[in-house]
């Protein structure tokens, strides 16, 4: 997996929090222009109704006790969409200056007041002014503007799809060849530190083995200067095996009988562990996946001293395969120390290394990364279940169909 594939992820969140974010300020930004602009059409409406009732009021006489309506003095009435009504106590219409009944319609708006000088020959109450204004067009306004602003926001939104998938892609392109110079740099180094360390190595070794007569102190420094030599030598191939991670696997596939390979890597720990005295057990299983032998050897290796590492006398791990989503599950569990749940998200991280006993135990802080890494180089993962006390469980996923097409595959037992 190149590193700008391995970032794809990373782009896609980007751009869709990219896209979320703006697609939340434009969702805003129409409620908010939906909301004034249907209030202001509501304004608009009130103001207009107000209007009709003030000039219903002025059309009002009074004459030798009757009710008179002066329907010239009625000045701006659209018949189609407004009218004024005049109604006596009793509920009658006695007169009305346009076409729209509001009655039992709810499109039409209405206000009403009372004329309190004016009442009718024996009805004994004021007479009421009902003002009615249509409310359709109004409506069908604010629902033009509602369909402008829905293809305004649909329009944006592509647009910035477009734009944030461009510029993440342009963002995740320089975050790749960053990665990428910074990989191809520790491999680099790596390589050209392995010829001074073997050198070291070497000298010191025939130092020891040639010099008999060495007093106590020179022997010493030797064995120091030696030791630290292999620990840098393998932190360097373990480098070097994290560079190497991050290529394609199409070129090393092989068709491997899982079961087989990991009795072997049991098999390889078992003096070690009946050294630390713990119980390693194993459930022989059959099952083919497709990968690079040696790495998955790598992975297996490592999960299992992992949990010979920190489990204590007396104690048990446990190695057990089982058929799981399309591919195998391996599960190495133990009876150790077990993992502070603060440190669970860490625990793959490169270089890192736990405070407690975890920290104290001579390794360099790779081999997690390493068996995590290698495992995504082959399609799968590697994920943790952990508490404190109670032990560990390391389950290592792998898919039975190779990562990536390929034209011939290989048998490897």
């Amino acid at each position: 997996m190149t590193s700008r594939e391995a970032l794809r992820p990373l782009e896609r969140r980007v751009t869709w929090s990219y896209l979320t974010a703006f697609a939340l300020v434009l969702a805003v930004f129409v409620i908010a222009v939906h909301l004034i602009f249907a209030a202001d059409v509501s304004r608009e409406t009130s103001e207009r109704l107000h209007a009709l009732l003030d000039e219903g009021s002025g059309a009002l006489e009074k004459k030798h006790g009757r009710l008179h309506i002066d329907a010239d003095a009625v000045q701006v009435i659209a018949p189609a969409n407004e009218s004024i009504g005049w109604y006596a106590a009793s509920g009658a219409l006695v007169y009305r200056v346009g076409t729209l009944d509001p009655a039992g319609r709810s499109d039409v708006a209405t206000a009403s007041e009372t004329a309190p000088d004016v009442g009718l020959r024996g009805a004994g109450a004021p007479a009421r002014i009902v003002a009615a204004v249509g409310l359709a067009s109004a409506q069908r306004l604010v629902r033009r503007v509602d369909v402008g602003l829905g293809f305004g926001l649909l329009a944006a939104l592509l647009a910035a799809g477009i734009g944030g998938r461009v510029l993440a892609g342009r963002a995740i392109a320089r975050v790749a060849a960053t990665v990428r110079t910074l990989r191809d740099f520790t491999a680099d180094a790596a390589h050209e530190i392995r010829g001074p360390l073997a050198a070291l190595t070497s000298n010191a070794a025939a130092s020891l083995r040639d010099d008999a007569d060495l007093s106590g102190a020179h022997r010493r420094r030797l064995e120091t200067i030696a030791g630290t030599a292999a620990s840098m030598t393998r932190t360097v191939e373990d480098l070097l095996l994290l560079a190497r991670a991050e290529t394609p696997l199409e070129r090393e596939l092989f068709a491997v009988e899982l079961g087989e390979r990991i009795a072997g890597v049991v098999d390889a720990r078992r003096a070690l562990a009946e050294e630390r005295q713990v119980a390693l057990e194993f459930e022989p299983f059959r099952a083919r996946v497709y990968g690079n032998p040696a790495e998955i050897d790598r992975i297996v290796g490592n999960l299992v001293d992992n949990a010979l590492r920190y489990t204590e006398s007396p104690g048990r791990v446990t190695v057990q395969c089982v058929p799981e989503r399309g591919g195998v599950t391996l599960r190495v569990s133990d009876t150790g120390i077990g993992i502070a749940p603060d440190d669970l998200p860490r625990i793959f991280e490169r270089f890192w290394r736990a405070d407690d006993v975890r920290g104290r135990d001579g390794g360099t802080g790779l081999g997690l990364a390493i068996a995590r890494a290698l495992a995504r180089r082959h399609g799968g993962d590697v994920s943790v279940r952990s508490r404190p006390g109670d032990g560990s469980e390391f389950a290592l996923w792998l898919p039975l169909r190779p990562p990536a097409a390929f034209h011939e595959i290989s048998t490897f037992g």
